[in-house]
């Protein structure tokens, strides 16, 4: 299957946004505690980076954001 450009930076933002929902008001401790949450997150990392990957470096270095930020070399090395 073929994705756009778009698609790729879709599951970004969607990625980006669950971390973001989980971690609001996490505990180091309750975060460190829960192993499934663990798991969740790692999967999220991954998915964000591998799609990072396969989207071309124009569509995301041009985002507003993320404009060449350290984690595109990490994710593109």
């Amino acid at each position: 299957m073929s994705f756009e450009p778009r698609d790729y930076l879709l599951h970004i933002l969607v990625e980006a946004d669950y971390l973001v929902a989980q971690a609001a008001g996490l505990q180091r401790d309750e975060f460190m505690a829960n192993e499934t949450l663990r798991r969740a997150f790692v999967r999220s990392l991954e998915i964000v980076g591998e799609a990072a990957k396969k989207a071309p470096r124009s569509s995301v270095c041009n985002t507003r954001r993320w404009s060449g930020g350290p984690w595109l070399e990490c994710a593109t090395a």
